[in-house]
C-alpha cells in the first residue's frame, strides 16, 4: 500500500468476517494504513457471491501493494479461533489488533421476534454473533501486544432496542457482545490493551443490496427514516476502525460508538 500515512506499519491486524461487506473494507482500510492483515471466514469465497470481489480479498490487497494471508474456519469454535490467531503468529510474529465483525443478521426476519424465534436460530445467531468474538477475544488475550493492544468489537445499532421487536436474538447477541467489550476492557486496561465497540448502522453491503427485497431491510425508503438521510457504505465505517485501531483513541477503552447516521436515535429502521 503506497501512503504517506501509515500508523500502523508494521502492526498485524485479524479481521474477522473480512471476505466481504464491512470486514472487507475493514481489511482494506488497515492495509492502506500499513498494517499486515489476516483475512478470517467461514467462507472465503462469499466475495464473489455477492458481487463485491473478483478473486479475494487478500489478492486484492495484495495487487495493492500489501500484506495479507487468510485462513478459513467456523470462527464460533474455539479450534478455529485458535487457529486463526495463530496464523497472525505464524505468519507475521504478532497479533496488535483484532477486529471481531463476523456475524449478522442471518436467519429468516420472519420468524425474528423474542417467542418465534426457534431453537435452531437462536443457536446459529449466538454461534455466529457472540461466540465468535468470545472465543476470538480469549484467544488473542495472551497473544495481542502489550502494551498497545486493541481489540475492535462490531455490534449494531440494533443494541438501543429494534421498533417492532423484531431480530430479538441477534440484538441481544450483540447486546451481549457489548457487556464482553466492557468487561474486557477492565481486565486488560492495567496491561495497556484498548477494548472498544462499534454499533453500525444498516450498511449497504452486497449481501444486504441482494437480499434487500425478500429481507425488507436496505430499501430505498429506509433513507428518509434515517436522520443524515441516507442508508451507509462500508466506507462509511472505516473511519471508526481506524479510530480505535490506531493512537488516536490512545486513550479510549469500554466504549461503545455508534456509526449508523442517527439511527439508533429515532428507532428508524
Amino acid at each position: 500500500m503506497t501512503t504517506t500515512h501509515q500508523p500502523l506499519a508494521g502492526k498485524v491486524a485479524l479481521v474477522t468476517g473480512s471476505a466481504a461487506g464491512m470486514g472487507r473494507a475493514y481489511a482494506h482500510h488497515l492495509a492502506k494504513l500499513g498494517a499486515n492483515i489476516v483475512i478470517a471466514d467461514i467462507n472465503l469465497e462469499s466475495g464473489k457471491s455477492w458481487g463485491e470481489v473478483e478473486e479475494s480479498v487478500e489478492a486484492e490487497i495484495r495487487a495493492a501493494g500489501g500484506n495479507a494471508v487468510s485462513v478459513q474456519g467456523d470462527l464460533s469454535t474455539r479450534e478455529a479461533a485458535h487457529a486463526a490467531v495463530q496464523t497472525a503468529i505464524d505468519s507475521f510474529g504478532r497479533l496488535d489488533i483484532l477486529v471481531n465483525n463476523a456475524g449478522g443478521a442471518i436467519t429468516p426476519p420472519d420468524r425474528s421476534s423474542l417467542t418465534r424465534t426457534p431453537d435452531e436460530d437462536t443457536k446459529k445467531l449466538m454461534d455466529a454473533n457472540f461466540y465468535s468474538a468470545l472465543y476470538l477475544c480469549q484467544e488473542a488475550a495472551p497473544m495481542i501486544t502489550k502494551p498497545g493492544g486493541s481489540i475492535i468489537n462490531i455490534a449494531t445499532f440494533g443494541v438501543f432496542g429494534s421498533r417492532d421487536g423484531s431480530y430479538a436474538i441477534y440484538v441481544a447477541a450483540k447486546a451481549a457482545v457489548v457487556s464482553l467489550t466492557q468487561s474486557l476492557a477492565v481486565e486488560l486496561g492495567p496491561e495497556g490493551v484498548r477494548v472498544n465497540a462499534v454499533a453500525p448502522g444498516l450498511i449497504r453491503t452486497g449481501r444486504v443490496i441482494a437480499t434487500a427485497k425478500a429481507r425488507g431491510i436496505g430499501t430505498s425508503d429506509q433513507d428518509e427514516k434515517v436522520p443524515l438521510r441516507r442508508l451507509g457504505t462500508p466506507d462509511d465505517m472505516v473511519g471508526a476502525i481506524e479510530f480505535f485501531a490506531t493512537d488516536l483513541s490512545r486513550y479510549v477503552t469500554g466504549e461503545l460508538l455508534s456509526v449508523d447516521g442517527g439511527a439508533h436515535r429515532v428507532s428508524a429502521l
